[in-house]
């Protein structure tokens, strides 16, 4: 099987008015999408060609008209995506609103997304490059790897022009590359990206700054796989070989351990109460799998974080996850692009 694996997705063949129900179908695992208030130029229509590389990295090439998409708690939730989203535009532009800051990126430019942080944005009709990286690749180069989100490197700076050619070159020959040389681009491709990021080549972390990088890595493995069971900071500790104040000082960054935790479990539970398979386990099912003592408990706990209740999510769903009638999806593109981006994302 080849190292470089291709879908694409297009509203060529589509009239003006089915064009942004096919789109939202198909890209509505990852994004909540809407006409932006300039939209829309009906000449205008939404493409996208995806390389998968070497099972890791995936490059992309999109044209769209001017839209508004965004990434809720919820959705980031249901998806289940923890990865990194470096964009560049060959034309248009987009504004980005996370954490309160707005970043405008412009032709040349790179943008941030942290598929796992909440964000809003506005983008004019543009043509994109974009490369996806799994967070467990590229964190452990990053110095600051949890304030990635929303952030826009200039076109002027010369690291970040190295990645955008970078992105489009590989774009250009992904589908003439062999296994070998697919295996190939993925070191540089992530020790490229982390240097524009940290914002210098010597700046890739090692020594203590690589050994908390790689702990904290572990840990969150340790505790996504006991996520259905007890896991108490004493075993946690334990199971690491390291003390509860490692741990604290670990954890401090991205709000303490015990948060930690809850999250991971919210955001499990999410996903398993929002996905097709879930749709007839109770409620109070869902919570005591993922290790909350109570439905009552879960559903407050699921309030506070989502804004609404349990119930009213799994009510949501078919609002989140549009269906397009009387569109042959044989004109769309090779495959279901949506169904299999979620799967290539998942990897």
């Amino acid at each position: 099987m080849s190292s470089v694996k291709k879908s694409t997705f297009s509203t060529r063949h589509l009239s003006p008015e089915k064009r942004l129900s096919a789109w939202k179908k198909n890209i509505g695992p990852m994004f909540e999408i809407s006409p932006a208030a300039k939209s829309i130029n009906i000449d205008v229509h939404n493409t996208v060609s995806s390389y998968l590389v070497d099972n890791k990295l995936l490059f992309s090439g999109c044209t769209s008209y001017a839209q508004r998409f965004k990434r809720t708690p919820l959705k980031i939730a249901s998806d289940g995506l923890d990865s990194y989203a470096i964009q560049t535009h060959l034309s248009g532009e987009q504004e980005l609103h996370h954490g309160g800051k707005t970043n405008t990126c412009k032709p040349g430019d790179l943008i941030i997304l942290d598929l796992a942080i909440s964000y809003e944005a506005t983008a004019t009709d543009s043509a994109q490059r974009s490369l996806v990286v799994p967070r467990h690749l590229l964190a452990p180069l990053l110095v600051n790897p949890d304030d990635q989100g929303g952030r826009v490197l200039r076109g002027d700076s010369p690291l970040a022009k190295l990645v955008v050619n970078h992105m489009q070159a590989v774009f250009d020959i992904a589908e003439s590359l062999n296994d070998m040389e697919a295996s190939q681009v993925v070191q540089p491709t992530l020790l490229l990206v982390a240097s524009a990021l940290n914002g210098s080549i010597d700046q890739v972390p090692d020594g203590g700054a690589a050994v908390s990088a790689g702990l904290l890595m572990h840990a969150k493995a340790v505790i996504e796989k006991n996520l259905q069971h007890d896991i108490s900071i004493g075993k946690l500790s334990a199971s690491l070989n390291h003390s509860r104040a490692t741990l604290y000082r670990l954890f401090e960054p991205v709000g303490g351990v015990r948060a930690y935790i809850q999250e991971r479990r919210l955001r499990r539970s999410a996903e398993e109460l929002l996905s097709a398979q879930g749709a007839s386990k109770r409620i109070c099912d869902i919570a005591y799998t993922w290790g909350f003592v109570s439905e009552a408990h879960y559903s407050r706990a699921f309030r506070t974080r989502f804004g609404m209740t349990p119930g009213e999510a799994r009510a949501s769903r078919l609002a989140m996850f549009p269906v397009e009638n009387g569109v042959d999806s044989a004109d769309l593109g090779d495959i279901d692009y949506g169904q299999w981006l979620m799967q290539t994302l998942r990897l």
